[in-house]
């Protein structure tokens, strides 16, 4: 298990970041360099959160993020006019997502999985988890679905 971890941690380290924004978001960089330096972990993915406005297909009410045209994407907080520039641009009806932040963490040993759960349920991400794949991947995903409105009002 011990040469699989490490191999499963040099592939994903020295692959290719494949999101669509291609890198690590900056607010939560810091923690995954941090992470990625211990011999114990490595993130397998991240997102820090994000508002998309997605331009959606007339007549369905599924909404998919692969292959759809994304009118407007921001980690950090916007302003009714990006999202008004978005929408002009909508060929049909669009969906506004608020997706909350969320970080997967590969572990070496389930006790590291355990610490890495415990101070994500202590730090507020009530439903973060573990599991254990069949290849022996221990995965702690580290999230919160919650979602806190502020400054709501009309201006």
């Amino acid at each position: 298990m011990e040469k699989t971890f490490s191999q499963w941690k040099k592939q994903c380290l020295n692959k290719l970041d494949h999101s669509k924004k291609s890198s690590v978001d900056e607010d939560i960089e810091h923690v995954v360099i941090l992470l990625n330096s211990c011999e114990e972990y490595f993130t397998t993915s991240s997102c820090s959160g994000r508002i998309i406005l997605i331009d959606g297909v007339s007549g369905s009410s599924d909404v998919q993020k692969q292959n759809c045209v994304w009118l407007f994407v921001s980690h950090q907080k916007c302003k009714s006019e990006d999202l008004i520039s978005g929408l002009a641009k909508s060929s049909a009806d669009a969906v506004l997502k608020f997706e909350p932040f969320v970080l997967h963490v590969q572990c070496r040993q389930l006790e590291d999985a355990q610490l890495v759960h415990s101070v994500a349920i202590n730090s507020g991400f009530r439903n973060s988890g573990l599991t254990i794949s069949k290849t022996g991947k221990i995965l702690t995903v580290c999230f919160v679905t919650e979602l806190i409105f502020n400054d709501c009002a009309p201006p």
